[in-house]
């Protein structure tokens, strides 16, 4: 390559970034320094991506309560520390001596049968089964299971499939789930729950999630066709190794002698070299930094802190607690420990606002996202009542639901107005190449100087009340397939824009391209995201179906196999 082709591929290079670069002013300049130096940091090779529970996590964590202590905010967490100590699940395993056996044949463990995610790690039986079929007591659909059984104090013994197979159209779809059913019968006084199929295509994952919350009763999945079997007894023994590593949640505190608390919150974990999952990387192993994902969010607490504790006087109505989350990516590990702890329970949260991945603001539509503004009326009211420069933020974006991929989910639910800014999806997400030069620093400061412009007017309102919002349905839904895609959130025209296809997915191998507005799947319309992930709830593994798309001025229709 010569010196021409070198030059012209650096200018080209310093054009994409200006694309979305914004060059901040007077104070936010050194705002936006700050943010870059803590973003230096906590996204370097140094750090290897922070993964939950890692040692890397504890260094994230130090450098998190050292700014604290800087910044001159109180510990917060456990034992007049900074730090709130969280044991998270690193491995869970079926041990050996783990048994079933059905009246008189016993069965061989990971051969003939296995517990599943849903199950408790301990338990022992030796007692009477009842089969109760599908497991389904449905009055509307007039499907009684349960009917003249007594199921307290016995084993449920429930088919995997459900009548006519799983499919879309399957009027007894919401009855597919493997945890309903168990819960279901659990509700009945079910002692534990085997499941049974000889289709190989039901058979369930033998994997055990690394979770430290499931049903409290045993479950388990026997890989044979038990129908035609008049079981009476069954015995067993359940016996899961669970390994736990220490993870880190990072608490300051300003105490202006309020009677309500907000908490402001970003997580500082990520996935490390992605040996934990949730990596899009095409070659396995590599460090993933997260310097959008999140350590935009850490800065974020620095820089709210710093501003609070400068002009106090604007912020005297409330409390304030900065959280640090570790495990968001593991499913939003942290921020449930959290709301469910000790620590909680001892501070009046009047609301919580959420940052991540607040980083990569585009220069040209400037839209900043706030994710839900339905969780109190009170949100709305101070997004109409801020004034800010259409030079640093054009358009600020809402949706409503207190459900989404990030810590304020469980805060909403725990009955707590949450809200979550974030500055949109990009072709570095869950990637090695989410790097500190990727972020757009005079954005980020602009971002939080909006931020504290609403904190300001959200400061006056006194308690905020709380509101469930609408389209839980939705949001609560477990996919069981995807198409592979990465959803434009700040689109805002009719239909859900593709911002990212992945190689070797379902909407590739269709044809599907960035760009293409989705707004039809199946026989259903496709007006937003919203109508899109319900659709795709709708499917499971082996299914086909057809996705209209519109590409430039053309509508194409893909055929699409899951």
């Amino acid at each position: 390559m010569n010196i021409r082709q070198i030059l012209l591929l650096l200018l080209t290079g310093v054009s994409l970034i200006n694309t979305w670069a914004q060059k901040p002013r007077f104070g936010e300049k050194k705002r936006s320094k700050r943010i870059e130096k803590h973003i230096a940091y906590l996204a370097s090779d140094e750090l290897e991506g922070r993964l939950s529970a890692s040692d890397n996590d504890k260094k994230s964590a130090e450098y998190i309560a050292k700014q604290y202590e800087l910044l001159g905010l109180e510990p917060a967490g456990d034992d007049a520390s900074y730090f709130q100590y969280m044991p998270t699940p690193d491995l869970r395993l079926a041990k050996s001596n783990t048994s079933l056996v059905l009246d008189e044949v016993e069965l061989k463990l990971f051969h003939d049968f296995y517990p599943l995610s849903a199950s408790s790690n301990k338990g022992n039986y030796e007692g009477e089964v009842v089969n109760l079929n599908y497991g389904i007591e449905d009055v509307a659909l007039k499907h009684q299971d349960y009917k003249g059984k007594v199921v307290s104090g016995k084993v449920a013994l429930i088919k995997m499939d459900i009548p006519g197979g799983v499919h879309p159209h399957n009027r007894y779809i919401s009855w597919s789930g493997i945890e309903y059913r168990a819960e279901y019968a659990k509700s009945k006084g079910a002692k534990a729950v085997i499941y049974y199929s000889g289709n190989e295509e039901l058979h369930p994952s033998g994997e055990l999630a690394k979770t430290l919350v499931n049903s409290g009763i045993p479950i388990f999945f026997v890989n044979k066709d038990l129908s035609a079997l008049s079981l009476a007894k069954v015995q067993f023994n359940l016996d899961v190794l669970m390994i736990t590593k220490m993870a880190h949640n990072v608490l300051g505190f300003i105490d202006n002698q309020a009677d309500q608390t907000i908490v402001i919150g970003a997580h500082h974990d990520h996935l490390g070299r992605g040996q934990k999952g949730g990596s899009l990387a095409e070659t396995p192993g590599e460090i993933h930094n997260g310097a959008d994902d999140n350590a935009s969010g850490v800065a974020g607490l620095f820089e709210i802190a710093r501003a609070i504790i400068k002009k106090p006087k604007k912020y005297l109505n409330n409390n304030y607690l900065f959280i640090a989350f570790s495990g968001e990516e593991q499913g939003l590990v942290g921020s449930k420990y959290f709301v469910k702890s000790r620590l909680m329970r001892e501070q009046n949260v009047n609301f919580m606002m959420n940052m991540d991945m607040i980083g990569h603001l585009d220069s040209t539509q400037k839209t900043l996202i706030i994710n839900g503004v339905g969780t109190s009326p009170a949100w709305n009211r101070a997004i109409s009542e801020v004034s800010y420069s259409k030079r640093k933020i054009t358009k600020i974006k809402t949706t409503e639901s207190g459900i989404g991929a990030s810590d304020h989910t469980s805060f909403y639910l725990a009955d707590i107005p949450a809200v979550h800014f974030f500055t949109g999806q990009h072709a570095y997400y869950h990637k090695p190449t989410d790097d500190p030069s990727i972020v757009n620093y005079g954005g980020e400061a602009f971002v939080i100087s909006y931020m504290l412009k609403m904190l300001q007017k959200m400061n006056g309102y006194g308690e905020v009340d709380f509101t469930e919002t609408a389209g839980e349905e939705t949001t609560r839904m477990n996919f069981k397939v995807t198409l592979g895609i990465m959803p434009d959130y700040i689109f805002d025209g009719e239909g859900m824009r593709v911002d990212g296809v992945k190689p070797e997915r379902p909407a590739s191998k269709s044809g599907m391209l960035k760009g293409d507005i989705i707004i039809g799947m199946g026989d259903q319309t496709i007006a937003n995201i919203q109508d899109y992930m319900k659709a795709l709830s709708n499917y499971n593994k082996n299914d086909q179906t057809t996705v209209t798309i519109r590409r430039n001025n053309e509508v194409k229709v893909l055929n699409v196999a899951f």
